[in-house]
């Protein structure tokens, strides 16, 4: 590891360390913990710090208040909070409304290490521990999530038959846009082709998709790559759509066939990435 990412991971570790620190010492913040990467052990020299903090009942009616559903801005209470640890350069803020967890996430970036800390403030009275997560700390014990209600088969049917759909909609959508030299917007759509795939594989196995940044995708540099790569994941789609049908799910007739004939459009150099 260079110098330079040395000394960057040295930063995110003084950091969490003089939060986990400061909270447990606060009575305000009952529990702690890390999601995201850090919480599924696969955190990388660049990750940033998804930080979950269960505030007391005490407390979180006014740490917690939500005076805005969306801003760059935040509660004067929170941001003395957040000014414990660095001076906040970036602030931003939504009400979280995401099962299962229900609190204000807070993203701030500090200015003197650029360093990204994901604040999310849960009232006590709605907290519990997540998983995948590492503890950082837990005052009272914190209860286990209720076990998420049961899918019915109908309901699978339903999502498999959604995302194969959505898949070839998409596919079509990225053929017009390599024709077009709409290369940003190709790329982008790549990305939600490869989450269709992982959607209908799960929703098979009678799961659900965890959520990731992480793709098996790579950069195409050259137009025959790019076709390959689109190729490809239709390629894994149809081979995908048999078990769809035995389920009982709906498959569009001959999706692959209108992809092709977009392929074989004449294409255009790259736009330029400027309106």
């Amino acid at each position: 590891m260079s110098i330079e990412k040395m000394k960057y991971v040295q930063a995110r570790t003084m950091l969490l360390e003089r939060i986990t620190f400061t909270l447990q010492k606060d009575e305000r913040f009952v529990a702690a913990w890390l999601a995201g990467s850090f919480g599924r052990g696969e955190e990388t020299w660049l990750s940033d710090l998804d930080l979950y903090v269960v505030v007391s009942d005490v407390s979180s009616a006014s740490l917690c208040a939500t005076p805005w559903q969306i801003g760059a801005k935040t509660t004067e209470e929170r941001l003395a909070l957040f000014k414990q640890f660095g001076t906040p350069g970036i602030i931003f803020e939504r009400k979280n409304h995401a099962k299962p967890i229900d609190g204000i996430l807070t993203n701030v970036v500090y200015q003197e290490s650029a360093q990204s800390v994901d604040w999310m403030l849960i009232p006590q009275a709605k907290a519990y521990r997540e998983h995948p997560s590492l503890l950082l700390f837990d005052k009272v014990g914190l209860p286990e999530p209720p076990a998420p209600e049961p899918e019915s088969l109908e309901q699978r049917i339903e999502r498999v038959s959604t995302h194969v759909g959505f898949f070839w909609i998409i596919a079509c959508g990225s053929a017009r846009a390599l024709a077009a030299g709409r290369l940003l917007l190709f790329s982008s759509y790549l990305l939600e082709l490869e989450g269709a795939i992982r959607e209908v594989k799960t929703a098979l196995q009678g799961e659900r998709a965890a959520y990731t940044k992480d793709t098996n995708l790579r950069m195409a540099f050259t137009h025959e790559e790019r076709v390959a790569t689109l190729r490809h994941l239709c390629d894994e789609m149809e081979r995908l759509m048999p078990q769809v049908v035995q389920f009982g799910g709906d498959v569009p007739v001959s999706p692959r066939t209108i992809v092709e004939m977009r392929l074989a459009l004449p294409f255009s150099e790259e736009r330029n990435i400027l309106p």
